[in-house]
């Protein structure tokens, strides 16, 4: 997210139009809630939106971290997430 946001749109589509990423990775921007909470505590409607909510804020904490994680390698982007583990 941070990555694609952080270059203008239509260079970065071009640039990566042809990649094909080995190590496929977890889409934690779209799926974490759905991964972290059961089904049956998504059910309630207040619920299911205050989620939606934190799923944002903990994508942000997870991606702010991956500037500190690609710091030190300076052949990669500051917001490559496409990490395998």
């Amino acid at each position: 997210m941070i990555e694609r946001e952080s270059h203008i749109k239509e260079l970065y589509d071009l640039k990566h139009r042809k990649d094909e990423d080995p190590n496929v990775h977890f889409d934690y921007e779209n799926n974490l809630i759905n991964k972290l909470m059961p089904e049956y505590g998504r059910r309630n409607t207040n619920v299911n939106e205050f989620t939606k909510q934190l799923q944002k804020l903990m994508v942000w904490g997870i991606e702010t971290q991956l500037v500190l994680r690609n710091f030190y390698n300076f052949t990669s982007s500051r917001y490559y997430s496409n990490h395998p583990n």
